[in-house]
């Protein structure tokens, strides 16, 4: 994975993060419904970024980039968080290609983010597969 722009490796799934959501511990239930939909929209996320930057379409491309990186940042997802900055950088720079190749790695930080959330949710893994 690049690391251009951090200095050590984030989590895939911070679960502290997801329960200050609402400033409650005792408001579990609304952490397991933002984390549920989060997880469904991520395929989509991730999918909306390789295509706008197949494209060239940079407002999309920064649309795409910031819906996910905002929304992995206040689940806690920190590595698409981190991998969401990293492509952002590169387009404001309209660096196409190097944010093409940062956004390799979103597919595998995805499933590993998806496994993760799933483990929270307390579901059985379903072998996930973003791409």
């Amino acid at each position: 994975m690049t690391s251009e722009l951090r200095s050590d490796d984030p989590l895939v799934f911070d679960a502290a993060v997801v329960s200050d959501l609402t400033g409650n511990a005792d408001d579990a239930e609304f952490a397991k419904v933002f984390v549920s939909r989060f997880r469904k929209m991520l395929p989509e996320r991730v999918s909306r970024i390789s295509v706008a930057l197949d494209d060239e379409e940079l407002a999309e491309a920064m649309d795409a980039v910031l819906s996910l990186k905002g929304s992995a940042g206040t689940v806690g997802a920190g590595e698409l968080f981190v991998l969401g900055g990293l492509v952002e950088a590169h387009l404001k720079r309209r660096d196409f290609a190097s944010a093409a190749k940062v956004a390799e790695d979103l597919p595998a930080a995805a499933d590993r983010v998806h496994n993760a959330l799933t483990v929270y949710l307390g579901e059985a893994q379903a072998g996930s597969s973003i791409r």
